[in-house]
């Protein structure tokens, strides 16, 4: 915590540093039984600095350390006269987590259906006047058709889940900013999960997938399969992957594609990470290679480390549209379930590292990128040998058909790319 010279209060980065949490000392509540603090959270270091610098000023010329929150409240427009409502609460909420830019526009449009979901049913009541009976009426009227339902429409247990955990974050932030005491979602019991959980491959399907691509025809989409399948990437990762991504027998993740233009964005939780390819996959992606120079040289084209794994016909990366349209005819011949997800493999990959390669969860989640979980703080850290470990088990299960794949040569594409 850093200090500001001839002034009370300190200020420290929150996260990766997108905003910054200033602590007053507010002295001993009787209330709350323990030494209490005013925070509020600002965009900088310099409103930080700023901010503590106001404070201390307030209290200077006379103002009571006990009445700094009520002073701040009233200074950001939130004065205890005019308390706001949940929906004037919850538009501050979602647009600080706008500024902060800790998390992509995908999660704040989720915030947003969230919050719409929610508002009809206590957006215009006072935030303290929120109740868990308000709460749980409302749950039970969105899970509903009849007269209380004031959405027009019967919601999943599991869309209602993700509202409540919407509505349990921003109300732990209006207990930080002291405009309630507590958070009435502590006292509701989070709706369960209605909807069918994802499936994932047995080890018997896994392997005779792998076999069905390696032994036909190879073509540039079928490759982003077995990636999927070995290393567990999301298809969105997958379709981002240039050659200088893949280097000694790893994959480097480090971006994603967008879904309908040929630029890059962050992973989904804004991560890099390193994945060891099963040997079996290194050396399909090793003859692919290739094979894929060959191809290019054929068609006068220039071949380059930038050139994508998974190209398209005029060379550049394969959108998520085009690839999805292509998978969901490619699964009726595929010798898995007629509806198995793209994202399914990503499952059948952490599934199988857990189940039967006994890959520790910590270890998993490391190559998976999947957030972190409270659940796996008391597993032990990984390291590169013990990724390089696991991504070796992972070759005696789903790849591991043949030594030397027997594949046939890449599809001639058809056409030239245009230009």
């Amino acid at each position: 915590m850093a200090k500001v010279p001839r002034n009370k209060g300190s200020y420290a980065p929150r996260g990766s540093g997108s905003s910054w949490q200033i602590k007053f000392p507010l002295g001993w509540s009787e209330e709350k039984k323990k030494y209490d603090e005013y925070r509020e959270d600002v965009a900088s270091e310099h409103e930080a600095i700023v901010l503590i610098k106001e404070i201390n000023d307030f209290v200077y010329h006379g103002g009571k350390v006990s009445d700094v929150p009520i002073w701040r409240a009233k200074a950001r427009g939130l004065s205890i006269d005019e308390e706001p409502t949940l929906s004037e609460f919850a538009a501050e909420f979602m647009e600080l987590r706008r500024k902060q830019k800790k998390v992509q526009e995908r999660t704040l449009e989720s915030d947003g259906d969230c919050w719409n979901r929610l508002k009809p049913y206590f957006g215009d009541k006072k935030i303290s006047k929120l109740t868990p009976r308000d709460i749980e009426l409302a749950y039970v009227a969105m899970s509903g058709n009849g007269k209380d339902n004031l959405n027009g429409r019967a919601y999943s247990g599991t869309t209602i889940q993700k509202s409540h955990a919407f509505l349990r974050m921003m109300l732990n932030k209006a207990v930080d900013y002291e405009l309630i005491s507590s958070n009435p979602c502590r006292k509701v019991d989070s709706p369960k999960r209605d909807t069918e959980e994802r499936r994932s491959l047995s080890v018997e399907q896994a392997q005779a997938l792998f076999s069905f691509i390696t032994r036909h025809e190879l073509e540039p989409k079928a490759i982003g399969v077995l990636v999927a399948l070995c290393c567990g990437l999301r298809l969105s990762e997958m379709l981002a992957l240039k050659w200088n991504d893949y280097r000694n027998g790893s994959i480097s993740v480090t971006k994603a594609l967008n879904r309908e233009k040929q630029t890059f964005k962050p992973t989904k939780n804004e991560d890099t990470r390193s994945v060891p390819c099963p040997d079996q996959l290194i050396e399909v992606l090793d003859s692919w290679k290739t094979l894929q120079q060959e191809h290019y040289k054929r068609l006068g084209l220039r071949w380059s480390s930038s050139v994508p794994i998974v190209n398209s016909r005029s060379a550049k990366h394969t959108l998520q549209r085009s690839y999805t349209k292509w998978y969901e005819r490619k699964r009726l011949i595929y010798p898995i379930p007629s509806d198995f997800d793209f994202h399914e493999l990503r499952h059948t990959y952490v599934t199988i590292m857990t189940r039967d390669c006994g890959t520790d969860a910590k270890t998993t989640r490391d190559m998976s990128g999947h957030k972190t979980d409270e659940a796996f703080h008391t597993y032990t850290h990984t390291n590169e040998a013990a990724k390089r470990k696991a991504a070796n088990k992972l070759g005696g299960a789903p790849c591991a058909i043949l030594r030397k794949p027997q594949m046939q040569k890449l599809r001639i594409l058809d056409r030239l790319p245009d230009g």
